[in-house]
């Protein structure tokens, strides 16, 4: 006699769905598009992410998802707090589990939370620990662009591509945080509104801070501009060199913001201007025009997911991007310990990039004055 044969996934219902989500901002972000079709297929059923701070906020204030839980991280964090962790999920009987991140350790703790269906890349012979394992190749994982990869984890669930976007955060005080904010650096309505993102994971990715400052000088020469510098309290002295260039024109971003309200200032703003990050894609998220940096990754991989007409990539695409980023096991260093992906991009490759978005910017704000009946 025949046994019975399992019901695919997408022909299943399922009521409770934990979903295992990236390490970094960018990557929790460029998962985003994958929840919004998720949600689409299931509008009934009870989502609750898992997510390292700071992106926990973030979730919080995404319509796709109910519940947001905080995974143990940091110095203090062991393996073992992450296992107890784990363990602590098993009372919530999800029906479905699905783990973002290639990792083994990941999908073990997915697999200790108990989810009836796990569902992974077979990457790191993790397969032990899935249910519904999913082929990938060496090459996918590492050329294929990341919110294709993400969302194609998700195959088996048959979700609708035309569903995949950003759905706009839900809104507590973001607006009136902001908007005090903008009120005290003296910004005017009639001034563009520039978020600069010097920062990066590593700093040998990040383009060097004296161009950045450079940048700002020229901008604030050649337009009327004012310059939010995004950064955390770690990277004050680095803020504060950028901002020795046009003192008038730049001013930091207050330490305290959380990412939903860093989310609703570049929402404001007019342009973001930074290295290959997640406030690059945190920008992307809510369709502010983007002049991206790009030397070690590249942006067939990470580029931001938005209209390419509001993008401007600047890039000298070495044949070996992107890397493996083991600075500096690959290549040698600049005399500046950059790789020269990066050293070799100019002040004025970045400026005419800007200045090319702006002029469209420019010219649409013109358009809607003329069009305005009023």
């Amino acid at each position: 006699m025949d046994e019975p044969k399992e019901t695919p996934l997408h022909e299943k219902d399922f009521h409770n769905i934990l979903l295992w989500m990236p390490n970094w901002i960018g990557d929790v972000i460029l998962v985003m598009p994958a929840l919004s079709a998720l949600r689409k297929k299931f509008p009934h059923s009870r989502i609750t992410a898992v997510v390292k701070a700071p992106a926990d906020k973030l979730l919080s204030a995404h319509p796709a998802v109910d519940t947001v839980m905080q995974l143990p991280s940091g110095p203090s964090k062991g393996f073992l707090a992450g296992l107890r962790f784990a363990g602590r999920l098993r009372k919530y009987q999800f029906d479905l589990g699905i783990v973002f991140p290639n990792s083994i350790r990941s999908a073990l703790l997915l697999s200790i939370s108990g989810a009836k269906n796990r569902l992974g890349y077979d990457t790191e012979g993790r397969e032990i620990f899935l249910t519904h394992a999913v082929r990938v190749t060496s090459l996918a994982k590492r050329t294929e662009y990341r919110v294709d990869y993400f969302f194609n984890l998700l195959s088996s669930l048959k979700l609708d591509p035309e569903e995949r976007r950003f759905l706009p955060l839900k809104k507590n005080q973001e607006d009136q945080v902001v908007e005090e904010f903008l009120a005290n650096t003296g910004w005017k309505e009639d001034q563009f509104l520039i978020a600069l993102h010097p920062g990066t994971s590593k700093l040998p990715r990040g383009w060097h801070v004296e161009r950045f400052g450079i940048l700002c000088q020229k901008l604030a020469k050649e337009y009327p501009v004012k310059i939010v510098v995004l950064g955390q309290e770690k990277e004050a002295a680095l803020l504060a060199q950028i901002r020795r260039f046009s003192p008038d024109h730049v001013v930091p971003l207050p330490p305290n913001m959380d990412l939903p309200e860093v989310a609703t200032l570049l929402e404001r703003c007019d342009l973001f201007i930074g290295n290959d990050s997640g406030m690059m894609h945190l920008a992307s998220m809510v369709n502010t025009p983007v002049v991206g940096i790009y030397g070690p990754g590249s942006p067939l991989t990470s580029g931001p997911f938005m209209d390419p007409e509001k993008i401007e990539i600047v890039s000298k695409n070495f044949d070996c991007s992107p890397c493996r980023q083991k600075f500096f096991k690959e290549c040698k260093p600049s005399p500046h310990n950059k790789p020269y992906c990066l050293e070799d991009i100019s002040v004025k490759d970045v400026a005419e990039a800007v200045d090319r978005l702006l002029k469209k910017i420019e010219s649409k704000k013109a358009a809607s004055v003329t069009l305005d009946p009023n």
